[in-house]
């Protein structure tokens, strides 16, 4: 595997530090190897990273389950200076990751933003995805067509009045509570997120994630694109969903994503944004269930709970 940098773990190590070197950069990950078993494919979401999956990865030991850090966060190398941090940009580099591991096909299991790109590459590369999992993500984010131009101005703004750099904080409890008022995480999954995001420069820790990552998107989908690409899935689908996902999209649209996807499976779980990492045991039955019985043919089965 060229251009892939695995540590191979002494016998008492269960994880493993990846790296894979694009065109552009490095991605980092995490590895929980299982040679021989089927190959699963974590994506976290927007400004987490891959110790999102630390938690879930001992119940997911069925797997030779790899977990990447999306560029600009985590390990990863941040994006050119010259470049942005368009979404579907994602697809191309975990498209190129994938090649670059050798991998033809995996199962992939995405969270929030992670779940949007495992969603738009099995849309789109079916070949490449055998299932999907989608935490507390239902397809792309929107926006109504007259809003296009307001939204393109706050993305201008956003950039004009963007900082180069992000807080230093004075120890990695500080950075939790800070990570803590965005989610409502509890404190052992918020030192996850923050140890693999904190770098320690002199007296202070300071988010090594790009800061130019909080920059508005200069443009969003529409429902009826968002629609198009969640039909497009042959995948089967596993989606958990938490009524905050529902409430977010409004009842109406969030079913109506969950049934433009052909083959779905859908279930609720009690909880927050980040259940998989609140409810891990939980999660981890539901998938591990989901990923090893049979699929073919089987679209009917699944119906929303």
């Amino acid at each position: 595997m060229a251009g892939v940098g695995l540590c191979k773990p002494e016998h008492h190590v269960k994880t493993a530090p990846v790296n894979i070197q694009l065109s552009w950069g490095v991605l980092e990950g995490l590895y929980w190897p299982k040679p021989g078993a089927p190959k699963v494919l974590c994506l976290h979401g927007w400004l987490d990273n891959a110790a999102s999956f630390v938690p879930l990865a001992p119940h997911l030991a069925e797997f030779d389950l790899l977990a990447l850090d999306f560029a600009g966060h985590g390990f990863s190398s941040h994006r050119p200076e010259t470049s942005r941090y368009y979404f579907m940009d994602y697809l191309f580099d975990i498209d190129a990751a994938m090649d670059k591991l050798g991998w033809e096909q995996c199962h992939l299991i995405g969270h929030s933003m992670g779940g949007g790109v495992a969603s738009c590459l099995a849309a789109a590369m079916p070949e490449r995805v055998n299932c999907l999992v989608l935490l507390d993500s239902l397809g792309l984010l929107t926006l109504p067509a007259h809003k296009a131009a307001q939204q393109l101005r706050l993305s201008m703004i956003s950039v004009r009045k963007a900082r180069s750099f992000l807080r230093p904080y004075e120890s990695v409890e500080e950075a939790m509570l800070a990570r803590q008022k965005k989610s409502p995480l509890s404190d052992d999954a918020a030192r996850l997120l923050c140890e693999r995001s904190l770098e320690h420069t002199g007296d202070y820790d300071q988010w090594r994630t790009d800061p130019r990552l909080n920059w508005r998107s200069p443009q969003l989908s529409s429902d009826e694109q968002s629609l198009d690409m969640l039909a497009a899935i042959d995948s089967p689908t596993l989606a958990i969903t938490t009524p905050g996902l529902i409430e977010y999209f409004g009842e109406e649209m969030a079913y109506k994503r969950l049934r433009a996807i052909p083959d779905h499976k859908h279930v609720m779980f009690d909880g927050h944004h980040h259940f998989h990492m609140e409810q891990p045991q939980q999660t981890g039955i539901q998938i591990t269930e989901f990923l090893q019985q049979p699929h073919q043919d089987q679209g009917a089965q699944y119906a929303d709970d």
